[in-house]
Order: C-alpha cells, then structure tokens, then sequence
C-alpha cells in the first residue's frame, strides 16, 4: 500500500504545500503543525483555546494561547465560534501579522459551522442538513428508511405524563434510555438519562425540559456501547473497525460517565460485520441525499440481538484518535479535512479502508478519562496500575504496569486519564470493567469522587465460547 499512501500525501500535498495555514481549536494541534509542515505548509498559525503553549519549533509554527478552554465541549465551542465570528481586535491584530493578504486556509474543530474567519475560507466547515442527522430524536427515520433493526422508540415533546407513560410501556424490566434532541453540540450522554423509577423519571425531565424540546425513550439495551465509522469518498464508503464507547453506569442514578473509547474489544464476528454492512449503507445514503463527504460515526449497542443503532454524528468523532495511533504517518484529520473541502485525493474508498482497517485491528489503542469536580489539583499526579481480574492496585516499583492512572488540572476541577499501556492489554475484551476498577482505585487514593460505577456486559460470542468448550474436551 505504498504507493496509495504516496499518491495520497502528494495530493494533500497540492492542498496545504506552500500555503499559510491556520488551526483555529481543535485537539492534537502540534501533530496538526508537524503534519501540515510536512506536506509542504510555508507556516502555520495555531490559536489553542488553552491558557498554555507547549514545547514547539516556531519555524513550524507560532503558537497563540488564547485561554478561552471551557470544561466541557459545549462550551469551548460558543467560545470559539465567538471568536471566529467576532474576533477580538488583539486576535485581528495576530491574523493581520501572520496573513497580511488574507490568503491563508483555516481548519477549525470537527464541530465547526462558521464557513469563513476574517475573509479566510474555513475548510472543514460542516452544512447545517448534516448537523440536523445528529438529532437522536429524529433518526429513527434514517433506520427505517434503510429497513435497519433498531429498538422500539417513541418521541414527545416535553410532557412529563407522556413520556413517564411511554417508559412504563417500552420498560423492558432494566428500565430505559430518555435522549434529549439537545443543543447542537449535544455529546458525552450529557442529554441521555436512563430511568428505571418515577424519581428517575422527575430528575431527567428537569435537566432536559430547560435544555430539549423532544424526547425520545427507548427500551435501555444491555450489551456494550460501540461505535463505527464510515469515511464518505466521492466513489464510495470506507468503513473502519469498531471502536468500544467507555460509558460505565452510576450506581443509583440516572446519569451515565462518558469515559472515552478504546480499539481493544472485537464484538462478535457476526455484530462486526452487521455495524459495518449498515456504515457501508448509511455512508452511501448520506452522499446521495445531502451531498456528504469525510468522517460520521454510526452509534449503538452490541446486544444479545445483534447491533442496534441508536444515533449518527456526521463530523470527525473523538474516537478517530484510535485510527491516528494505528497509522501515526497517515494524516487522517486533514484527509478529513480535504474530503470536506471536495478535494480530490487521488485514491478510491476501497484503498483507504484497505490501509487503515488493517492497522487498526493489528494495533489498538484508547482514550479513557473522565473530569472531576471533587478535586482541584494544581499539578499532575501519575500511579502506574495493575488489574488483576475487575480489580485494579498500585503496581510495584519493579512490576510491569497495565496502566498509568494521570489525575491533572482542570478548568472545571480536575481531570482523571487511564492511559492503557498496549504492550499488556490483552486484545478482544472491552475496557469498561477495568476503567470502572481504575476509577475506584483513583476515589481511594485522590478522592476524585465518582462513586460506585458499573460497567457495560459483553456479549458472548458463542462461536467462540464453543471453541474454547471443544478445546477444553480435547485436552479432557
């Protein structure tokens, strides 16, 4: 595939080389730099939302600290989006000195609208038709249009009688899911509640009556939440693997913890390839009805059932960072870039996939972590760990460790990161029940405060529980 990586880098090439570029927010933005500087970029302008500049090559790129970093997505966002729309004249000032002719392209965050920044064409601009798909409330239309199996839902507006009534009607005995259409930046479950009991049901109404004007309640779905994602190119889909959703339970509560993703679990062949057959569908779809082009991401459970689907996001997911680190030379936020901007990459979808799925199943990776509001560190704090079954303890000072639980500062408190150590992290089992374990072990030693987690349960996958058994009576 050297050749397919080649033509690839040469067309991004055609795109960024020689050009003044500008990454208005994002993540991973001095591997943006080194990636632009690499395809030829003359100089690169990054306006970090944070209150810091790390360690950089200013021939790369000049760095600008803008301290606006909110503690949730949401939140950074209307900043930045304040800040591309009305920038201050301290930033205008910036913009003018690095960019005197207005000639440079601009990247901003995969959740971005704002098509232009003082003159200058935002390149990853999302359409207002793709932003609507993300609505949980009104995808159910989506599945049925593609005759995909998804669970029983119903949709109301905000009527507490309705919506308790349409519980006690789809409750399936573990409860269920209340999902919020929300604002437009509606992610990490802040908007998903589950509600087993008529309390439940009264706290969920009152976070999302202010906030929502629909509701959708759906049976709550055991199994394991996962994500794929599809790739639109003008020619076709490319599909990747399925990313594991870290999203432990609360104990006696209705709210979930968002805790990241992971490439380490493989769902059963056959839900593997059920997730990748309704991406393949879905990406096709999207690119005859409203013209869309780069990264979404299909939603749902792995269940007893099989997979079903519960939402889409049609921008470049959280979870694309398993992709990075399987192919740490390949670009993939700028290809998402171009395949926005209706660059032609000079290779088709089947190569692409060919190329990334490959590296993703031989090499996984995660990004787990949690913020905290009980603590407010003033410096980073690092434990190496060890699970040993559903338990995590400190390892030893000569161990090798699992694990290395980080506890950083926060602009809302505190921020708890498990970063998974590949080399001994087994490979097919999902991560939830160790992040629960190492979100425990965090409570004891820092005092972060989540409380008693639950994690996800697996479905087994009975082709392979019947090789184990057939094994077993060998060796018998």
């Amino acid at each position: 595939m050297d050749h397919v990586f080649a033509a690839l880098n040469e067309r991004l090439g055609g795109l960024f080389g020689d050009r003044l570029v500008v990454l208005a927010g994002g993540t991973r933005l001095a591997k943006r730099a080194h990636e632009l500087h690499a395809l030829g970029a003359r100089h690169t302008l990054v306006l970090d939302t944070d209150d810091h500049a790390p360690l950089h090559d200013s021939e790369i790129a000049r760095w600008v600290s803008l301290g606006i970093k909110g503690g949730f997505v949401a939140v950074e966002q209307r900043r930045l989006g304040k800040l591309l729309s009305k920038p201050s004249e301290e930033v205008r000032e910036i913009l003018e000195d690095f960019d005197a002719n207005a000639e440079a392209l601009v990247i901003s965050t995969p959740y971005n609208e704002i098509g232009t920044f003082q003159g200058r064409p935002v390149l990853n601009a999302r359409e207002r038709k793709w932003v609507e798909l993300e609505n949980k409330t009104t995808i159910d239309a989506l599945w049925d249009e593609l005759s995909a199996r998804r669970a029983p839902a119903m949709v109301f507006d905000l009527d507490f009688e309705r919506l308790w009534g349409a519980s006690e009607i789809l409750d399936r005995g573990a409860g269920v899911v209340w999902s919020g259409d929300g604002p437009a930046i509606n992610g990490g479950a802040n908007f998903v509640r589950r509600v087993r009991t008529y309390e439940e049901a009264k706290e969920a109404f009152d976070v999302l009556a202010p906030k929502c004007e629909q509701v959708r309640v759906m049976p709550f779905l055991e199994g394991i939440p996962v994500s794929v994602h599809g790739i639109v190119f003008p020619d076709g889909t490319a599909v990747l693997r399925p990313i594991e959703m870290v999203v432990p339970r609360r104990q006696g509560q209705a709210k979930f913890l968002y805790a990241g993703c992971a490439s380490y679990y493989d769902p059963p062949v056959w839900i593997r390839d059920e997730m990748r057959n309704l991406a393949r569908r879905v990406g096709e779809h999207l690119r005859e009805t409203v013209g869309y082009r780069g990264t979404f991401t299909l939603d749902g459970i792995a269940t007893e059932d099989g997979f079903l689907p519960t939402e889409i996001n049609t921008r470049y997911g959280g979870a694309m960072v398993c992709f990075e680190d399987a192919v740490p030379s390949l670009p993939l936020a700028l290809v998402q870039v171009a395949l926005v901007a209706g660059w032609d990459l000079g290779i088709s979808s089947m190569q692409f996939e060919e190329m990334v799925l490959q590296a993703a199943d031989n090499l996984r990776s995660g990004a787990v972590g949690a913020n905290v509001r009980a603590v407010q560190p003033t410096q980073v704090d690092e434990r190496r760990v060890i699970f040993t079954g559903w338990a995590c303890r400190l390892a030893h000072p000569d161990e090798p460790a699992h694990a290395t639980l980080r506890l950083s500062p926060s602009p809302i408190g505190g921020r708890l990161d498990l970063d998974l150590h590949r080399e001994n992290m087994p490979v097919g089992a999902p991560v939830a029940a160790l992040t629960v374990a190492a979100f425990a072990l965090a409570d004891q030693e820092w005092g972060t405060g989540l409380g008693a987690l639950e994690p996800a349960i697996a479905v087994e996958d009975e082709a392979q529980v019947e090789q184990e058994y057939i094994e077993e009576a060998v060796i018998a």
